[in-house]
């Protein structure tokens, strides 16, 4: 997750998107201020994510502000429980309720889809891509490690990861028409450069391209909507050799597929709709007497 003052930060900003000038309903209904108390209700069957994001909402406008939970994140809640209160003056409340709330719904809602997914897909491991919120990344990221997924890279920074666009312009760059040829040449060419720093990872769509990916010396060969017999095809070409390369799935999978997936000689999937499909957790903030 972010750390404190990148969080914060965030917070402030949506807050400043919601808030604005000031409540205006707030301003024309009381006089004064006072203490209420509030719960958080789950109102559906989901994976619990963000509970620190959404007590630092409140923070973020008032230190006076007490939380009492029952519930951590990663815990599966059932439908209509109360996963915990809040205690501090209705000003506050009004200010923070939507903004904590929309934190806490987009988080808990990609930590339940990557639960889903990881259920269904058994021995393979399930990863998260880039397909992200702009500016949420590490929060969304957090979520999937919630749900029980791994991320995959978090950016262009940590990972080679030689995708269709950069085959076709080494293609362009190196007067190269052969696309086999060229993942050799430019899988080379990443590894030689980054000795062993970074991981090295390269996108194929068939059995030959996925050869010279791995005679090449890549260290992840991705099939990206790829056909199931040029991936088999792969693996009994591997034999033995198999142990030394670790084979991603990829492209359009979904909750309905991700079971057969599972069946195929590969070690891992990765899933762009856990961020950018995920649907949101029903919750609500109800003041009690």
């Amino acid at each position: 997750m972010k750390n404190g003052k990148g969080l914060k930060k965030l917070i402030r900003g949506a807050l400043r998107e919601d808030i604005g000038k000031g409540d205006i309903t707030f301003d024309v209904l009381f006089e004064e201020d006072f203490t209420v108390t509030a719960i958080l209700v789950a109102k559906e069957e989901a994976v619990l994510c963000g509970l620190d994001v959404f007590r630092e909402v409140f923070l973020c406008l008032s230190e006076n502000c007490s939380f009492s939970f029952g519930f951590k994140d990663g815990d599966m809640l059932p439908s209509n429980v109360t996963v915990g209160k809040i205690k501090c003056s209705l000003k506050t409340m009004m200010a923070a309720e939507r903004t904590a709330l929309n934190f806490l719904q987009r988080l808990s809602g990609i930590a339940t889809e990557t639960r889903r997914f990881v259920e269904r897909a058994g021995r393979l491991n399930v990863y998260d891509t880039r397909k992200t919120t702009p500016l949420f990344r590490d929060l969304e990221k957090y979520a999937v490690k919630t749900g029980g997924g791994i991320n995959h890279r978090f950016g262009l920074y940590d990972m080679v990861l030689i995708k269709d666009n950069h085959i076709y312009a080494a293609m362009q760059y190196n007067r190269e028409s052969d696309r086999a040829k060229a993942i050799s040449e430019i899988v080379g060419k990443a590894k030689s450069k980054v000795k062993g720093r970074y991981m090295v990872e390269v996108e194929v769509e068939n059995f030959r391209e996925a050869r010279e990916a791995f005679i090449a010396g890549a260290d992840i060969i991705m099939f990206d909507n790829a056909d199931v017999a040029e991936l088999k095809k792969f693996v009994e070409f591997l034999g033995p050799e198999r142990k030394k390369i670790e084979i991603e799935w990829s492209g359009n999978v979904t909750l309905k597929n991700v079971g057969g997936i599972k069946n195929l000689p590969v070690d891992r999937v990765s899933v762009g709709a856990l961020t950018h499909s995920a649907g949101s957790v029903d919750f609500s903030l109800k003041l009690k007497g």
